[in-house]
């Protein structure tokens, strides 16, 4: 794990502890054609925390802390007609962090 990794898990696990809800949920949508990037972002309880996470984050970090045991992936959803559409639901196991 990485450092970005660690500010990201740290970030996860403040936000989960002081939310009493172990539930994250991260979502991605393109925003149109370019110069548009992709957005994505991640909320607990319908609040979006992920602009705290250090800017260069993806996909992949939140992967990373899944294979660690500190997420576990309940759902995902992607969009079969638009791959940049897509919701996963995690749970945060804070006594991995």
């Amino acid at each position: 794990m990485d450092e970005r990794q660690q500010a990201i898990r740290n970030q996860i696990r403040a936000v989960v502890i002081a939310g009493d809800c172990d539930e994250i949920t991260y979502q991605s949508e393109w925003l149109g054609y370019m110069p548009f990037p992709v957005d994505h972002w991640v909320e607990h309880q319908g609040k979006t925390f992920s602009s705290d996470f250090p800017f260069d984050w993806t996909l992949e970090d939140l992967a990373s802390l899944e294979r660690t045991g500190f997420l576990e992936k309940l759902e995902a959803y992607e969009n079969p007609e638009d791959r940049f559409d897509r919701c996963i639901r995690y749970r945060v196991h804070v006594e991995c962090a």
